[in-house]
């Protein structure tokens, strides 16, 4: 496609908290793109309470960069809303702190687009300083999975908003993002889904930065899992996700879990096997604390 022809603007909404580390290589991975003549403005909504964070906001002079600072430790999933209310571009990207884009992403955006697609995301990618690190990829498989920068674009259910643009009119549609921690991208992907088929675009990949302390990667999951829960008795409403069933099924629904990653990191290829493999011991903990915080989601919703 001539990208000549393409008359759509980007904005990027990144909410930051305590991103020091990372943010300015994210913000740097955006300005960076081979198509940079479209991008609107990179909006962070920052909460962070830190000098080290506000201080590196700081130093980023660029015109594009567009700097929205809360005066509250705020959610992701609000940062990212109030971020789209003030963006001006059609098509709105939303990006994680702790990630970095490809340089060809927004050109995998722009080909999409051309396609059809009004609400899609790309492939979770470790970088290359983490390739070895355990915790990482333990995460990497436990998270992402489904995401991996392989198969062909796909309809799917729903994708990490740390990688996910979306039409301003659909994300309107849909209500913007739930304040449920954890579970806030799953929801806004199905109920936009009603409007606009969500695909998956392996060729739009970013880079995710993963954590490498035990006890922050432990509970991670056991949030992720706690959350997981909760989101599918909140939207599904089947029999096996009411009362204590799902206490009775988790390792039914631990086993289906397992398969499916397991299929997934198959047709990954060789690569990805050894690197599951390798993971393992960080993988095993991580399911274990995953399995911990589900079982805390039934209780703590039958107490609603």
């Amino acid at each position: 496609m001539n990208t000549l022809d393409f008359k759509e603007r980007l904005s990027f909404i990144i909410p930051s908290y305590r991103s020091y580390k990372t943010i300015g290589r994210a913000i740097s991975s955006i300005l960076a793109q081979t198509d940079q003549a479209f991008i609107e403005e990179v909006i962070v909504v920052d909460s962070s309470d830190d000098s080290a964070t506000k201080e590196c906001l700081k130093r980023i002079t660029d015109p594009l960069v567009k700097v929205v600072e809360l005066p509250q430790k705020t959610p992701p999933a609000e940062g990212r809303n109030i971020g789209a209310r003030k963006a001006l571009g059609q098509i709105l990207c939303f990006i994680d702190s702790d990630v970095q884009l490809s340089s060809d992403w927004i050109g995998q955006v722009i080909v999409a687009w051309s396609e059809g697609v009004r609400v899609g995301g790309g492939a979770v990618v470790i970088p290359e300083e983490q390739n070895k690190n355990l915790l990482a990829l333990g995460q990497f498989y436990l998270q992402f999975n489904e995401f991996m920068d392989t198969g062909d674009k796909r309809i799917v259910s729903f994708l990490p908003s740390c990688n996910l643009f979306c039409d301003r009119d659909v994300f309107l549609k849909a209500g913007s993002f739930p304040d449920l921690q954890a579970a806030e991208d799953v929801m806004f992907c199905l109920k936009a889904g009603e409007y606009s088929p969500v695909w998956f675009v392996p060729k739009a990949r970013c880079f995710h930065i993963f954590r490498e302390e035990w006890i922050s990667f432990l509970k991670n999951q056991e949030l992720i899992g706690k959350y997981v829960m909760i989101y599918r008795r909140l939207y599904y409403r089947l029999w096996f996700y009411k009362g204590l069933w799902p206490i009775v099924l988790l390792p039914v629904f631990v086993m289906i879990k397992l398969i499916r990653m397991i299929s997934r990191i198959v047709k990954g290829g060789a690569g990805h096997c050894l690197r599951f493999m390798v993971s393992l011991p960080a993988f095993i903990p991580g399911m274990l604390f995953w399995m911990w915080g589900f079982f805390q989601g039934v209780l703590q919703f039958d107490r609603r």
